[in-house]
């Protein structure tokens, strides 16, 4: 882990307010804490951009449990690889389906939009950070 380095920061004080608002609704301990998560949440940002850089992305699908999910091959997606695949009922009839996915940004997407395309299906793909990131990201 690196050095702690203190330097002031000048805001408007609407923005202040915003900040701190944040800080308390992200159960942050301090205004410190909250840029942390900040400047990290956008150095993950800028690095999934990169669309032949590694990506670790989490897919979430609802749908009725009558649904017949598509049968997506990874095939043509060679760096795509499903790490993690969890199914269960949410409540009734509407099941869930959380996929953990690791692959190059280009491709993760190509793939997944086949997924989340299909009728009858919600679902939303999210991203964080990869190896590489996060080897960078704990140093900080």
């Amino acid at each position: 882990m690196g050095e702690t380095i203190r330097f002031g920061v000048s805001m408007d004080s609407d923005l202040v307010e915003l900040l701190d608002r944040l800080t308390r609704e992200g159960n942050h301990d301090n205004r410190s804490e909250t840029l942390r998560t900040l400047v990290r949440n956008e150095i993950i940002a800028k690095g999934i951009e990169d669309d032949d850089r590694e990506v670790i992305g989490t897919m979430t699908l609802l749908y009725h449990h009558k649904t017949r999910l598509p049968r997506v091959s990874i095939a043509p997606y060679p760096s795509v690889s499903i790490k993690a695949n969890f199914l269960f009922h949410v409540e009734g009839e509407i099941c869930a389906k959380i996929l953990i996915i690791k692959g190059t940004g280009r491709e993760v997407q190509a793939w997944a939009r086949k997924l989340l395309n299909s009728t009858n299906i919600i679902g939303k793909l999210s991203f964080t950070a990869t190896d590489e990131l996060y080897r960078e990201l704990v140093k900080s």
